[in-house]
């Protein structure tokens, strides 16, 4: 075969080659798993930031082999004394805890089986005089109900149950000054209190609605609010007496009674703050009289689902909007938003009482 021959060859095969191979790279790549896009953002989980709010991480793994972290968080609870150890409860998925500030999570498991590993946790309290004994508003087997541990979550000891079925326990609180004193709320709408660590209740009193909410003041043990299945709120400054109704005070502003995050400032407790579909409110003398926090979002059109105040400053708000947090550092003044790498939305926001620039934000469909 002559030199002209073979290089005519070899270029009408490189011509051949220029033509298929595409097609060839093309059908291989279809079938192999396609990466995710650098834009991808999770769905639901718990961000951490270190820095007040400004930059996140997901914090989502697990210890616990074929394990997945839970897809809705109900409730979260910082160790008072060891800003590591944290407490979320969940729906359908049981109560977690984290060692290490969240870096990962272990699934905890009741080997006397009374915290089903499938129950609803709808509150955590830890006691701060003993940071091991805490307590769960749960609801398992169709029934609300307390839950103690005295080991710091090893095992429990049932306490309390409602009377009905489908009624839940959707506030525990232990007395900051006398550690046996335990309140709760109930789906029924009572309010009891236990002075024996929850060997035994006595009604203070019954409300018309089942209870949803139950705030305590961190200052004062004696004060408590409760917001009801019908969006009322009202406050007891006499461990649960006497009771005053605060919702004449917000009923002006429209939708604001849906409220979804209740606080109070933990520095100045009777400034409080609820997040509702309305939008921000803000009361400065304990919930007597309430007003607009205004968000740079239209009036109305701000569902806020979760809110925090800061540690070292009570002018540093953050309202979680969407998978948007709203950080304002003149008490509402002036804001700016901080977009999060997430789909869903925020549904709870943390702060560190001993880390006040380390906050937490739980993301939910």
């Amino acid at each position: 075969m002559s030199f002209k021959s073979t290089f005519i060859g070899i270029g009408a095969l490189l011509f051949i080659l220029m033509i298929l191979l595409p097609f060839v790279f093309r059908a291989t790549s279809s079938q192999q798993p396609k990466s995710a896009s650098p834009t991808a953002v999770a769905t639901v989980g718990i961000f951490k930031s270190t820095d007040g709010g400004l930059n996140w991480m997901a914090k989502t793994h697990v210890d616990q082999t074929g394990v997945g972290f839970p897809v809705s968080i109900l409730s979260m609870v910082l160790k008072p004394t060891d800003p590591n150890v944290i407490y979320i409860g969940t729906k359908q998925d049981g109560l977690w805890v984290s060692q290490n500030a969240g870096e990962s999570w272990v699934h905890i498991t009741d080997p006397q089986g009374v915290l089903k590993s499938d129950a609803e946790v709808d509150d955590i309290a830890i006691s701060r005089s003993n940071p091991t004994t805490l307590y769960l508003a749960v609801f398992q087997d169709n029934l609300g109900r307390v839950l103690r541990s005295d080991n710091g979550g090893v095992s429990f000891t049932e306490v309390y149950r409602v009377s009905g079925n489908r009624f839940g326990v959707f506030g525990v609180a232990v007395d900051s000054v006398l550690p046996n004193r335990v309140y709760i709320a109930t789906g029924q709408g009572g309010f009891f209190e236990s002075s024996d660590a929850g060997k035994s209740w006595r009604i203070q009193k019954w409300f018309p609605d089942g209870l949803t909410k139950m705030r305590q003041n961190p200052e004062n043990p004696a004060e408590y609010y409760v917001v009801s299945s019908h969006g009322e709120m009202f406050r007891t400054e006499d461990r649960g007496i006497s009771w005053v109704r605060l919702t004449e005070g917000y009923r002006q502003f429209p939708k604001s009674s849906s409220i979804s995050d209740f606080i109070m400032d933990s520095s100045r407790p009777n400034i409080l703050y609820t997040a509702s579909a309305f939008g921000l409110l803000r009361s400065e003398d304990s919930g007597g009289v309430w007003k607009q926090v205004d968000l740079i979002i239209p009036p109305e059109g701000a569902l806020v689902r979760a809110v925090a105040v800061g540690r070292e400053s009570s002018n540093t708000i953050l309202a979680g909007v969407g998978s948007a947090i709203y950080k304002s550092d003149d008490f509402g003044e002036h804001w700016q938003v901080i977009q999060l790498p997430v789909a869903g939305n925020i549904t709870m926001l943390r702060i560190s009482a001993e880390e006040p620039s380390t906050v937490y934000a739980v993301v939910g469909k």
